[in-house]
């Protein structure tokens, strides 16, 4: 039993921001132990790198082989990570590999920085910059994000929102890596990315939307 746990692969899955470990409870990977990163308290001055080395200490560094799954935010984490340790190949969904392929969005929230919480509260009563993710989520679907969001920290939306836009990374990603992007993405739209596998009609929740080919896909190239 214990040789058959020890040949899975480990894969580490990092949200998206206002997520947490729900949003993979439709991956599926054959042969993989998911463990999962959620997102903890912030320091105020930490930036990107700063934060997601705190991350990459929690992986077992007694592990052989590391794989990460990012999401979005946890994509952008997942490439800072594997600046900082061998990861074996970083999977990436919905997000971006460097601050080339931000949108012209993230120019105008870094003129806008979220100050105090009740800006970020009122994001989430809101849902006017969270909306996109929706799309064509089912109802089950809507009510898993609307009880990520209700549950997700107001310290941690204001520190990414004001940190976001500064993400400065500019180089090759060090790790192999697989990039799976919907084309109808409008958190981070497809125009500006590069070297993606696409999945038609995908949105930014595609992790949930598209699970089944997903998995697939995820099993094909890991």
């Amino acid at each position: 039993m214990s040789e058959e746990k020890n040949s899975k692969k480990v894969i580490y899955c990092i949200p998206g921001l206002a997520q947490d470990e729900r949003i993979f409870q439709k991956l599926k990977i054959k042969d993989a132990e998911l463990r999962f990163l959620n997102w903890e308290k912030a320091d105020p001055k930490d930036d990107i790198p700063a934060y997601a080395a705190k991350l990459a200490k929690r992986i077992d560094p007694q592990l052989d082989e590391v794989y990460l799954l990012g999401i979005s935010l946890g994509g952008i984490m997942s490439i800072e990570i594997a600046d900082l340790m061998p990861i074996k190949k970083c999977i990436l969904i919905s997000t971006v590999k460097n601050k080339n392929e931000l949108p012209a969005t993230f120019e105008w929230m870094g003129k806008l920085p979220m100050k105090t919480n009740s800006i970020a509260k009122f994001v989430i009563d809101s849902q006017i910059f969270f909306k996109p993710f929706l799309d064509k989520t089912d109802k089950e679907g809507l009510k898993l994000f609307n009880a990520m969001l209700k549950s997700a920290d107001l310290d941690f939306i204001r520190w990414a929102w004001n940190h976001l836009p500064n993400w400065k990374y500019n180089k090759k990603v060090k790790a192999p890596f697989v990039h799976f992007h919907g084309t109808h993405d409008l958190i981070f739209p497809i125009k500006n990315i590069d070297q993606a596998i696409t999945l038609k009609g995908g949105t930014h929740y595609t992790i949930y939307n598209e699970a089944k080919k997903l998995n697939q896909l995820i099993e094909l190239y890991l």
